[in-house]
């Protein structure tokens, strides 16, 4: 199996004196997806940087028996926890080829899944340069990027922000395939279709907190989401 178990044990994120996220814990096994989802200032996106090592955070972060809060940012991917940032990046100057060459290079093993396999469509894109490609395309070759970099838990950064319709559905299919290729999927969303089409268990942030856990397939789900973003 691809995946391992992702266990994240009184999370404490902070910005100075700000408070981003307090006391949250979750645990996202192989072959399944969380998703978090809140209003905007809910601390989704300080959560998963607070995982990954990119914001200074208290709290326990293990990835199966290993544990990951006292290592570095690029320690924790090497062990095997992949991080699709907000906003595509990826190195535009690069080619698409040459992107997962260095994804895959900085990995401290073969991947076990081909990202081209996940994503066909990038196999004629792998000359172009990845500052030439359009978002979608961009966002796709940054979600090969992780994959290529052999991780065994993926968190993505709201990974349908900005596409189109189609794009969208796309990206869901995408997800779909991660876990069910049997990663753990840890994923911020602000789309509450993209939970409830991949069926996945949900918690809903508001203020830095837990206010809800439920499924994404739960027929409350839109009035608990729609009165935390309200409130």
């Amino acid at each position: 199996m691809n995946g391992g178990r992702l266990k994240v044990d009184g999370l404490r994120v902070r910005y100075g004196g700000v408070t981003a996220v307090e006391d949250l814990s979750l645990t996202v096994e192989p072959g399944t997806c969380l998703a978090l989802l809140g209003a905007n200032g809910a601390g989704k996106t300080s959560t998963l940087r607070g995982i990954g090592g990119l914001a200074a955070a208290g709290g326990g972060i293990w990835l199966d028996d290993r544990r990951l809060d006292t290592l570095s940012a690029s320690k924790r991917a090497r062990a095997g926890l992949g991080h699709v940032l907000e906003g595509r990046h990826v190195f535009k100057s690069l080619s698409v080829a040459e992107n997962l060459r260095v994804a895959a290079g900085r990995a401290s093993r073969p991947s076990e899944v081909d990202p081209l396999d996940l994503l066909p469509e990038l196999r004629e894109l792998m000359p172009r340069l990845a500052g030439g490609l359009s978002g979608g395309q961009q966002q796709m070759l940054a979600i090969a990027r992780a994959v290529a970099g052999a991780p065994r838990a993926i968190m993505l950064d709201e990974p349908t922000n900005g596409l189109s319709p189609k794009l969208v559905g796309r990206t869901i299919e995408i997800l779909a395939d991660l876990r069910d290729a049997g990663f753990s999927v840890l994923l911020v969303e602000q789309r509450l279709e993209v939970a409830q089409k991949l069926e996945a268990d949900v918690v809903v942030l508001r203020h830095g907190r837990v206010e809800h856990r439920l499924h994404g397939t739960d027929p409350s789900l839109p009035d608990l989401l729609h009165a935390a973003y309200l409130s």
